[in-house]
C-alpha cells in the first residue's frame, strides 16, 4: 500500500523528469555565422520555457553518431553531413504538443535555421498516459488500503473474540468500560506500531533498491514526501488499530452473557 502511494505521489515528478529530457533540436545551416549562433543561444536562454540548452558542433555531432553506429561514415562520405545544432531542454510544464509546435514554428522562421525536430509521438504518449497512470495507481492504492483495513479489523476482532469471557468477567465484577478497553487498545496500538515500523523498513529497502538501480527516479530528492509517507503509515497503524479495538471490545461489552456462547 505504501509503495503504491509513494508511486502516486511521485508520478508527476517521474513524468516531469522524462519530459525535461526530451530535446527540441534546432539544426543550423552551414551559412549560419558564429555571432548569429551565439545570439540565438542567448535568446533561447531568456525564454521562460528553457530549462537548459546544449550546443553541438557538427564535429561533435559526427563523433556522437559514429559512437552510436560504431562506424566511421566520414571515411566513405568524404565530408561531414552533420549540421551544427542546439538542443533545448524545456521545463516540464511547457512540454505540450501545442506549445512545442509554436516553439518549432518560431525557430523554423529564422533564416539560418535549417530544421527544428522533436519527438512528437513521445510527447503525446507521455501527456496522454500520465493521468491514466495516476488514476490506476490511486485505484490500486485505495483497493489495498481497504483490504488492509478489513484484514486488520478481522484480526483484531478474532483476538477480542478469544478474550470475550475475560471482558465479560471484568464487567461483572464492576470494571468500567474504559478500564476494560484500555489494555486491549494499548496492546493492539503497540502491535500496530511494530507493524508500521516493519512496513517502513521494507519500504525503505525498496526505495534504496530503486535509487541504486534506477537512478533517474531520484526518489530520495523528495525526502519530505518520503518522511510524510512514513508518518502516514505510522499514524494510520495507530488510528486503525485504536478504532477497530474500541468497536470490537464495545460489541462484547454490550451483549448478554448467553450470547457469548
Amino acid at each position: 500500500m505504501g509503495a503504491f502511494f509513494l508511486l502516486a505521489f511521485n508520478a508527476k515528478k517521474i513524468s516531469n523528469d522524462f519530459k525535461e529530457k526530451i530535446p527540441v533540436s534546432i539544426y543550423l545551416k552551414d551559412s549560419a555565422k558564429k555571432i548569429e549562433t551565439v545570439q540565438l543561444q542567448k535568446k533561447i536562454n531568456l525564454k521562460d520555457y528553457t530549462k537548459s540548452l546544449n550546443y553541438i558542433s557538427k564535429e561533435k555531432g559526427a563523433e556522437i553518431l559514429m559512437e552510436e553506429i560504431e562506424e566511421n561514415f566520414l571515411e566513405f562520405l568524404g565530408a561531414n553531413p552533420i549540421l551544427n545544432s542546439i538542443d533545448i531542454y524545456l521545463k516540464a510544464d511547457f512540454v505540450k504538443s501545442d506549445l512545442l509546435n509554436e516553439i518549432s514554428n518560431e525557430f523554423s522562421a529564422i533564416t539560418f535555421v535549417d530544421e527544428v525536430r522533436y519527438d512528437a509521438p513521445l510527447v503525446s504518449l507521455i501527456n496522454e498516459n500520465l493521468m491514466k497512470i495516476k488514476f490506476w495507481v490511486l485505484v490500486f492504492a485505495s483497493f489495498f488500503l481497504i483490504i488492509s483495513i478489513l484484514i486488520i479489523n478481522s484480526s483484531i476482532r478474532l483476538s477480542i473474540f478469544s478474550n470475550r469471557m475475560i471482558i465479560k468477567t471484568m464487567q461483572l465484577v464492576g470494571a468500567t468500560k474504559k478500564f476494560i478497553r484500555k489494555p486491549f487498545i494499548n496492546t493492539h496500538i503497540y502491535l500496530g506500531i511494530i507493524s508500521s515500523f516493519i512496513a517502513i523498513f521494507l519500504l525503505s529497502i525498496s526505495i534504496y533498491y530503486l535509487e541504486n538501480n534506477f537512478m533517474d527516479l531520484n526518489l530520495i530528492s523528495e525526502i519530505e514526501i518520503i518522511i510524510g509517507l512514513f508518518l502516514c503509515i505510522l499514524i494510520f497503524s495507530i488510528v486503525i488499530t485504536s478504532f477497530c479495538t474500541y468497536f470490537a471490545t464495545q460489541r462484547f461489552l454490550k451483549i448478554k452473557i448467553e450470547q457469548l456462547y
